[in-house]
């Protein structure tokens, strides 16, 4: 969900240029991506409303247009009575109620995600060529100094080689194994003499704190602590690389500008990644079952998983490091 509303960002920033008045809809949590953004007008937490409350709000609002990036039950009951002239998604053949709208995202010629919603704009008339793919996270000053000062009382010094790590072991279709995560790590410290933190969430925090116990090296720790997403964002804008799942944290770091290395596995890089960037690069075994698109491996034996190697992932890593970096 939270890389969900980074890609929607470079769409609601043409709306806004476009002189659409843009008011958004997410979950809690995701809102945090939009609350500094200047072209929301207003955000809507799903939480706060009850279904009923929410349907009242939407029509007294009398929205001339609807984009439902969802395409749930719960969104399709509120796009239905919603009472706009335009309701529009991404949907399978012609377009199907409650839309009166198809997109129909270029993916051959244009495979990258954000491309796909920036489509939505030709439902009103715009044609979407041109418009900025760039995904924005704005952040607080007082939150990227208060992480700065986190990084120093960590032990972090100028010039170091500072690396971001987003395992994710909760995800069937992500758990690259946490130990080769950890093997890459000591690799870089060697090799780069980079400084290796893993980004972590208070219910995978204890988990990690154990692998970690059994590294050699004081340079792979825990990150600061990244309590809010703004938090995260400021992490991730002051580190040198991002290293690990295709995930939410990649997308934020993409945001910052922050070159990203990403591990694939059901699904495609050239879907998730900013095309023609040299910044953003990834690795995958590249089996014929690749890229499935599937939340759980459909032959129930993670192949791409279990056979991708640490010398294939770190061969990758180094040689992408010294193509960015030159070093």
């Amino acid at each position: 969900m939270i890389g969900d509303v980074l890609l929607d960002t470079p769409l609601i920033r043409a709306l806004r240029r476009k002189g659409f008045e843009v008011h958004y809809l997410t979950g809690r949590a995701a809102s945090e991506i939009l609350a500094w953004n200047p072209h929301i007008s207003r955000l809507f937490r799903r939480e706060d409303y009850r279904f009923v409350e929410l349907l009242k709000t939407v029509r007294i609002n009398r929205y001339y247009a609807l984009f439902d990036f969802m395409h749930n039950l719960w969104s399709m009951a509120l796009t239905a009575f919603s009472g706009a002239d335009i309701r529009a998604a991404i949907t399978e053949g012609d377009a199907v109620f409650p839309y009166n709208f198809k997109v129909k995202p270029p993916y051959e010629a244009k495979p990258y995600t954000v491309f796909h919603r920036l489509e939505f704009l030709r439902t009103l008339g715009i044609d979407p060529e041109g418009f900025s793919a760039d995904l924005e996270f704005p952040l607080p000053d007082d939150i990227l100094k208060t992480m700065e000062e986190r990084l120093r009382e960590a032990g972090w010094r100028k010039g170091e080689f500072l690396v971001a790590v987003h395992a994710d072991p909760g995800s069937p279709v992500r758990n690259w194994p946490l130990d080769r995560f950890l093997s890459v790590s000591e690799r870089l410290v060697k090799e780069f003499d980079a400084r290796v933190l893993f980004i972590w969430t208070p219910d995978k925090k204890g988990m990690l704190e154990t692998a970690l116990a059994a590294v050699k090296t004081e340079k792979v720790s825990l990150a600061p602590p990244t309590e809010t997403l703004h938090h995260l964002g400021a992490l991730l804008r002051l580190v040198d690389l991002f290293f690990g799942v295709d995930s939410g944290p990649r997308h934020i770091a993409i945001s910052q500008g922050t070159p990203t290395f990403a591990i694939f596995t059901h699904a495609s890089p050239a879907g998730w990644t900013p095309p023609g960037d040299p910044r953003h690069g990834h690795v995958s075994k590249g089996l014929p079952c690749q890229p499935c698109g599937k939340p759980r491996c459909p032959l129930g034996t993670y192949e791409c998983l279990k056979t991708l190697s640490v010398e294939e992932v770190y061969g990758s890593l180094r040689e992408f490091i010294k193509r960015v970096w030159e070093r």
